[in-house]
């Protein structure tokens, strides 16, 4: 017969459930025995003080003691005990260590719902951090419900655990407020990780990469709180407050927590992804307080208050943040290296066209872009020359140098994102000079066997726009024979030929080859295309385009229809060898009336007056 440690046991023995808190058993056993206080129970063990009777403070001996009172084995005791003692750092908690800022047993927290289902009180309500009940899910209250009493729960009387320890108001009949439950799926996995069912910490564990599911889950759970003022910097002090109120714990703490599971389950890279999306977003508002509430957290990893588990894993962030500065470039340095608009780098990179990644330089949090997303835009990064410097150079529209692209006569640059529109065309440098050399070199020096400038002689061409490439093409090619005159114009404006006639060769003809579909044309290019001079095409731009701004461009296929509809009389000049004055007296007389001061309608001015139709 073993010798009796107790000085007297319970007459009832009950079963302690799975998952309830020491102190909530031996109240529950001292309510069945009808007993006023629990400390009549835990007095036994000689080490309980009239101000602290919880059994959670008893030791090891102690335990032993008071599980020989209730009938039960030293074991069970242990389990569901924190195993406290003053100089300890980790309390246990169903087999798992927590530190010990992390559980309270002054007061006594509880669930409604709970309560009504099973009167027992669970060991997971002790936990300061996270008063929420995942079986009914709901906020825990610690106040009577009754109006007239309203006193916070502790643990002397014993009138019943589902009672008001001073009024014996049934704590069923509270109203407590529900968790989210877009709150519900993270906090349940955070509790898994310290639940007392080992099935719930293991499906827990199975959504954490394998660095973090070798540790312990009140491990865990530190790290979590660790991270959770990344999310809101509010939870810092509430942290430190021993009496958290519980107020504050549901509109802070518990929303904050949550938000950190998912960095666990990602870890690390979930974090930084985090902070460097709120840094990408800018303002003090939202990215400032992350990025110092992140940088705390790393200037914290050797804080005494954590435990050395928690302090490696930090470091281990640390030197991978450290790291990563040697992996990308900040903003600056890609615009240096891609010529491109620092602002639109910076959209793209909030976009998520760019990846980015966060990285510590030195004492300052950065994101920054991939080096692999940079080197395709170094390797496309070529002198180059946008459409509107091409055109000038070689003295052609800018609808030229896109067909000149197209026939492979020039290559295509891309343009770097911001410099320019999207739909910008650029070419390389090279190439173009390339074939500006290759023209040069075909062109004789006039002798006045070349009489007619190719200028004036494309503007015989009427209704559509002008085969610049292919004539230009022909040129370099030998195909058609052609000269220069000096000058300071570009080489196409000195470019002579030998008469008109020219116009009946095939590269003057007109082609469906060029695929016209979204392309810009400048003001100037449309007035070229029309036969009207640059300076004259003011006066029939707002009868043309409608009001709008000076410089401003317009899609090739309204460019078109333009040519089409109306005829210049520059253009009616020169088809019909009369003055520009005489025009539209000759058209009148034949019955074609002008749209607007010096325009006509192509069709009927094309039916009505005889040799429009002969070049």
């Amino acid at each position: 017969m073993s010798t009796a440690l107790s000085p007297w046991r319970v007459t009832r023995v009950l079963p302690i459930i799975p998952g309830e808190s020491l102190d909530g058993y031996v109240a529950r056993v001292a309510a069945a025995h009808h007993m006023p206080r629990m400390a009549k129970i835990t007095e036994v063990t000689g080490d309980i003080q009239s101000d602290r009777p919880h059994a959670s403070f008893c030791d090891d001996t102690g335990l032993e003691i008071l599980a020989d009172c209730l009938g039960v084995s030293p074991e069970i005791t242990r389990l569901h005990s924190p195993l406290w003692s003053p100089d300890a750092r980790m309390l246990n908690l169903f087999g798992t260590v927590v530190p010990r800022e992390f559980l309270q047993f002054s007061y006594r927290r509880f669930s409604p719902k709970a309560l009504s289902m099973s009167a027992h009180h669970r060991g997971l309500w002790q936990v300061r951090q996270l008063p929420i009940c995942t079986e009914t899910w709901e906020y825990l209250e610690e106040h009577c419900p009754n109006p007239s009493c309203r006193r916070r729960q502790i643990w002397r009387r014993t009138a019943g655990i589902d009672l008001c320890d001073y009024c014996a108001e049934p704590l069923t009949r509270a109203q407590a407020i529900p968790v989210p439950e877009n709150l519900r799926e993270c906090l349940g996995m955070l509790v898994g990780l310290i639940h007392h069912d080992p099935d719930r910490r293991r499906i827990a564990r199975c959504h954490l990469p394998p660095d973090l599911a070798e540790l312990n889950g009140g491990h865990l759970l530190e790290l979590a709180c660790t991270l959770a003022p990344v999310v809101d910097r509010r939870v810092t002090s509430l942290f430190g407050d021993r009496s958290l109120c519980l107020d504050s714990a549901r509109n802070h703490v518990v929303p904050a927590l949550a938000a950190t599971w998912p960095f666990l389950a990602g870890w690390p890279g979930a974090i930084e992804q985090h902070v460097a999306e709120k840094l990408n977003v800018g303002g003090r508002e939202k990215g400032g307080s992350t990025r110092k509430a992140f940088y705390r957290v790393l200037c914290d990893r050797d804080d005494p208050r954590l435990s050395p588990v928690v302090q490696k894993v930090l470091s281990q962030l640390v030197e991978r943040c450290r790291a990563a500065r040697s992996s990308g470039v900040t903003i600056a340095e890609m615009t240096k290296l891609t010529g491109a608009d620092r602002p639109t780098l910076f959209e793209m990179r909030k976009a998520g066209k760019l990846p980015s990644f966060l990285a510590l330089d030195g004492i300052r949090l950065q994101v920054l872009v991939d080096r692999e997303a940079v080197a395709p835009m170094l390797t496309r990064k070529k002198t180059r020359r946008r459409l509107v410097h091409a055109a000038e150079m070689l003295g052609t529209p800018t609808y030229a140098i896109r067909e000149l692209a197209h026939l492979g006569l020039v290559a295509v640059a891309s343009v770097p994102p911001g410099r320019g529109d999207s739909q910008q065309l650029a070419v390389c440098r090279d190439s173009l000079e390339a074939f500006h050399g290759k023209l040069s070199r075909r062109l004789s020096p006039s002798k006045g066997e070349y009489p007619i400038r190719l200028t004036e002689a494309m503007r015989g061409i009427g209704g559509y726009s002008k085969p610049w490439a292919r004539v230009l093409e022909a040129i370099a090619e030998g195909d058609l024979a052609a000269s220069s005159v000096d000058g300071d114009e570009p080489l196409a404006q000195r470019i002579t030929v030998r008469s008109e006639s020219i116009l009946l060769l095939e590269c003057f003809q007109q082609t469906e080859g060029m695929d016209w579909s979204g392309c810009m044309v400048t003001k100037s290019d449309l007035a070229e295309m029309m036969n009207i001079s640059p300076p004259h095409f003011s006066r029939h731009s707002e009868f043309l385009l409608g009001p709008g701004p000076a410089f401003r461009e317009i899609t090739m296929d309204t460019a078109h229809e333009l040519a089409r509809r109306y005829i210049s009389t520059s253009e009616m000049s020169r088809k019909l060898g009369l003055y520009r004055r005489a025009v539209g007296n000759f058209a009148r007389t034949h019955g074609v009336k002008p749209q607007a001061s010096g325009l006509f309608s192509r069709t009927e001015a094309e039916q009505l007056l005889p040799g429009l139709l002969v070049s």
